[in-house]
């Protein structure tokens, strides 16, 4: 996308055949020459949020800091619906995680064969880590501080 820009404010917007319909160039690229006499400028990209977290509309194209920028409008979603959906998530990785052992717990409530220690352990440390998020998701005041949760989780390592 391109914006022409003169006197520091946008014109027009558009592609070079959008914006020179009766212009040919060879390649299908202007100048560097013709794009500073005709005041031609790529538009940048503005802020655009994780749309996990946000609505995310897409708005006009202003000048921002010297250069013409496609705005975005970044809307929170609903905190409490971002926190159920967020916690079941970290439950259904946990159960993925303890889903590759659980053949070894079945096999002890079965024939009374012992759980590997490091198994043990292993499990022990997923159970750990999904409580631990899920305490940290339901204490995150917005959705900002719901991101830095989510970011931050710490799966323990298969061996």
């Amino acid at each position: 996308m391109l914006a022409i820009v003169k006197s520091g404010a946008i014109e027009s917007t558009g592609t070079l055949g959008q914006l020179f319909p009766n212009t040919s160039f060879p390649g299908g690229v202007a100048p560097n020459d013709f794009k500073t006499a005709e005041g031609i400028e790529e538009v940048v990209e503005g802020e655009q949020k994780d749309v996990v977290y946000y609505d995310v509309s897409i708005g006009s194209i202003a000048i921002v800091g010297g250069k013409p920028t496609q705005q975005y409008t970044n809307t929170a979603r609903n905190l409490a619906t971002l926190k159920s959906e967020r916690t079941a998530r970290v439950k259904e990785q946990a159960n993925e995680q303890l889903s590759k052992t659980d053949w070894m717990v079945i096999r002890k409530a079965e024939r009374d064969v012992a759980i590997p220690d490091a198994t043990a352990t292993y499990r022990s440390a997923v159970v750990t880590e999904c409580a631990r998020l899920e305490t940290a998701i339901d204490g995150a005041a917005d959705v900002e501080a719901l991101i830095t949760v989510m970011n931050a989780q710490n799966w323990p390592e298969t061996d």
